[in-house]
């Protein structure tokens, strides 16, 4: 039985396609984007600020998740989700200094507050990337990648351990 197994394995195995362990993740089509904007104009929640958010920045346009987080309410600016979105936002745009200020702000929040695991774990990580980005003096990462692949490895290799809560 083992060997039949090998033997089909070795036969068929090659010519096999692994299976996706997680369907792609598609982009927000114009409808729901348009569906998300509504929301966030009627009611401006951390949920539909940050929807609206991380579905800008899946379509590559960082400057509208930024305006989007700019323009929304204090007390949801100031929630660890939507600043982790800032930072995103800002780097994308080239302002690591500003991703930098963001990743603290999130890392801050997470160490009062009980952020969810993920969160905290994602912040340290992104925090410590980006700290190496700017202390090798890129602030645009588009200028410079090797540099910004050179200081992505230095800081990924920074961030061994995340306590969980």
């Amino acid at each position: 039985m083992v060997l039949a197994g090998v033997a089909w394995t070795v036969g068929f195995g090659p010519n096999l396609r692994a299976s996706q362990l997680m369907p792609a993740r598609e982009p927000a089509a114009l409808g729901q984007l348009a569906e998300l904007e509504a929301r966030y104009a009627a009611d401006p929640t951390p949920a539909n600020v940050t929807a609206l958010a991380a579905a800008y920045l899946e379509r590559d346009q960082p400057g509208l998740a930024a305006s989007a987080l700019d323009a929304a309410p204090r007390e949801v600016r100031t929630r660890p989700e939507a600043a982790h979105l800032a930072a995103r936002a800002h780097f994308r745009r080239g302002r690591a200094a500003d991703a930098l200020a963001a990743a603290e702000q999130v890392s801050a929040a997470c160490a009062v507050d009980a952020c969810p695991a993920w969160l905290a774990a994602k912040a340290a990580r992104h925090r410590a990337i980006l700290e190496q980005i700017v202390a090798a003096g890129i602030e645009d990462p588009e200028a410079d990648p090797i540099a910004v692949r050179a200081a992505y490895e230095r800081g990924a290799s920074e961030v061994r351990l995340v306590a969980m809560r």
